[in-house]
């Protein structure tokens, strides 16, 4: 614990809404040496409930707003909106957003949806946490056509032949702690650029049978370590600075 506490560190995406014990993880967290944690919002009562997590924690949960594309088949679509467009400009981020050509919601709904999000992101000037499952190439295509400036390709897994795209436009990638097992997922951090990377843990994902909570976020950082080549040491500190440069944070 006092080699971990030495060290600090972002988890810069967490479902806290689905969080069980979420009083007791943020604890754990605090205890870890996670510096902070990036609530992220699926849906309109997800988005409520980071903002108020966000108000009862200053500093330490850092909230995005966002509408998964799992979600909009099931949403208030007008509501979420509004809300956006009224708590974005205070907000850290827009997010978790983006385009699933896996699910059944069809594809032009899903742009739709995207282009209007990414509307408030380009004139808020916010950075975007982005979910594209095999549609990574055009969910590149919107953040340039929109101009957004920042933009992380959360748990990228799709093909390494669109990471030099995505590099050159200045865009990041985050590891999760699947990093440690999953091959598509070790070759983009691979490929990544050390200024480039994030770490998260997209809590309460399960990793290897285990409901996962922010303090798990050194399981990211030990397999970004091993993937790199380089001491934990050097990727918390590498990260933690991208973290505070993705999100323009000045933390005390």
């Amino acid at each position: 614990m006092g080699k971990q506490l030495s060290m600090e560190l972002i988890d810069t995406h967490v479902h806290l809404d689905e969080v069980k014990d979420l009083a007791g993880a943020l604890a754990r967290a605090r205890e870890a040496g996670i510096k902070a944690v990036v609530g992220v919002g699926a849906d309109l009562a997800s988005n409520e409930k980071i903002l108020e997590l966000a108000n009862q924690h200053p500093g330490f949960v850092l909230p995005a707003l966002g509408l998964h594309p799992w979600r909009i088949d099931k949403e208030d679509l007008a509501a979420n909106f509004l809300l956006i467009e009224k708590e974005l400009p205070r907000s850290l981020a827009l997010g978790e957003v983006g385009l699933d050509w896996a699910i059944a919601t069809p594809a032009e709904q899903q742009k739709e949806v995207l282009h209007g999000l990414l509307t408030y992101a380009s004139r808020e000037n916010k950075p975007v946490l982005l979910h594209a499952r095999r549609a990574w190439a055009e969910a590149l295509d919107l953040l340039k056509a929109f101009n957004i400036p920042k933009a992380v390709f959360h748990w990228y897994s799709g093909p390494t032949v669109l990471l030099r795209t995505i590099f050159n436009e200045g865009y990041y990638i985050s590891a999760t702690p699947a990093a440690a097992y999953s091959e598509r997922h070790r070759q983009a951090i691979k490929m990544t650029p050390p200024g480039q990377l994030l770490l998260e843990t997209d809590a309460p994902e399960v990793y290897r049978g285990k409901m996962s909570e922010p303090k798990d976020l050194w399981l990211a950082l030990e397999a970004v370590s091993e993937i790199k080549g380089q001491k934990t040491e050097e990727i918390a500190r590498q990260t933690f600075m991208n973290a505070l440069n993705f999100f323009g944070l000045n933390l005390p």
